[in-house]
């Protein structure tokens, strides 16, 4: 199931495009990621506002890094596709003749049309033909038919060699990634890391159920890292949701040397728990529980943040995945997954149960882009916004200074 959610007005004014220069916002940013937790300090509003920074992000970081696109459950027989758009690039990813996952550029090789205007962003082909002149191409990209081109010289020459660009691909426990940099590092590089920590956690004994697609907020995408891989705000803008569930104060951060993701657990409050086993608080459950899990798996949810924008929340019942990609400087573009344990799918409630957990998660996430939109209209003042000093339960915000510094300051780093 796949929806589009309601979700908070934009707001009513844009924010003011910072026209500081770029080399003393790299500096700031080498400064404040040199700091020690204890000494942290919140990024300047102009972070998020400048386009100068927001260009830098989107080479340095959008084109060169892994982003999450999709299941495989989406992708299962030939001509299986899926539509994705990111940093710029209108992507096709698909399932081949051969059985291999393929991205695809969605622009015609010959006058720039989108392959996929006017289709469904997801379905099944046995071909992709450009609606504009009809040329078409298979499965893996190859053009294999173009009307009206016998008396073109150039077309006859080249035709055998004419195809849509194609981008890395890969797969980890059933997620599908995309990498627009031919020489990124591989994915494992980052997730063999995760999977370490992961437990009994495995992503490929999963199932898709449920995909909000929430769309476009009109806020700077660095303010979803900072918003969604911190505890601090469930204090406020949680409070009567998370919080009760999953107190700020019981969210272990787990300190890293590494700046490419964060790995936290938000552990059960013992008011909201279900019960006790072998000393651990128990996680009240909706969906129909994992198998295999021990009593200290069930007192947690994982929340790990995977830059730029995957967060994979693993629970005893639900295995969430938040996914985002910037749409402008001021923009950004979000889903929610949900995924059962492929035990559940069997559970003759399982629908409503899913749609009870959807709509639990839309109000979630309803206060998050409240939150991140309420910042985002504080960027018009005129005042100089220099940022204050971070909690300790905002590690993860210091963590994404220290991501963002490698990233920005080291020019032809890769993921």
């Amino acid at each position: 199931m796949t929806t589009t959610a309601d979700r908070p007005s934009k707001p009513s004014t844009k924010a003011q495009r910072s026209a500081q220069p770029l080399e003393p916002l790299l500096e700031i940013l080498r400064e404040r990621a040199s700091l020690p937790l204890e000494e942290a300090r919140a990024l300047p509003a102009s972070f998020y506002t400048s386009q100068e920074i927001y260009d830098l992000e989107i080479e340095q970081i959008w084109r060169k890094s892994w982003i999450h696109v999709g299941r495989v459950e989406e992708l299962v027989k030939p001509g299986d596709y899926i539509s994705r758009d990111i940093a710029g690039e209108p992507l096709l990813i698909t399932r081949t003749g051969t059985g291999e996952i393929k991205a695809l550029s969605r622009v015609c090789a010959h006058r720039f049309m989108d392959i996929l205007d006017g289709a469904e962003p997801a379905g099944n082909a046995e071909s992709f033909s450009c609606p504009y002149h009809k040329w078409n191409y298979s499965l893996e990209g190859k053009l294999q038919g173009a009307s009206y081109m016998n008396d073109n010289a150039a077309f006859q020459r080249e035709k055998s060699e004419i195809c849509l660009k194609s981008f890395q691909t890969s797969t980890w426990q059933g997620f599908v990634f995309v990498n627009l940099d031919p020489d990124a590092s591989p994915l494992s590089t980052v997730m063999d890391q995760i999977e370490a920590r992961m437990g009994n956690y495995d992503a490929a004994d999963w199932r898709l159920v449920d995909r909000i697609n929430w769309g476009v907020t009109a806020a700077n995408w660095k303010l979803v890292v900072d918003n969604g891989r911190e505890a601090y705000h469930h204090i406020g803008t949680h409070g009567e949701s998370l919080e009760p569930l999953w107190p700020a104060h019981m969210v272990d951060f787990e300190p890293l040397e590494t700046t490419d993701f964060f790995f936290a657990r938000m552990f059960v409050s013992p008011e909201a728990a279900v019960g006790q086993e072998d000393g651990h608080y128990l996680n009240p459950l909706l969906l129909p529980a994992a198998p295999n899990l021990t009593p200290f798996e069930r007192s947690n949810y994982i929340v790990a943040g995977i830059y730029p924008g995957f967060i994979l929340v693993p629970g005893p019942d639900a295995m969430l995945t938040i996914s985002f990609v910037p749409t402008g400087p001021d923009s950004h573009y979000l889903e929610l997954d949900i995924l059962a344990h492929k035990t559940a799918l069997d559970d003759p409630d399982l629908d409503a149960k899913v749609k009870e957990y959807h709509d639990w998660l839309v109000s979630i996430q309803a206060e998050d882009a409240q939150a991140q939109l309420g910042v985002q209209r504080m960027f018009t003042s005129q005042l100089n916004l220099e940022g204050g000093p971070l909690s300790h339960l905002e590690r993860a915000v210091w963590t994404f200074q220290r991501y963002l510094a490698k990233r920005l300051l080291a020019p032809g780093v890769r993921e």
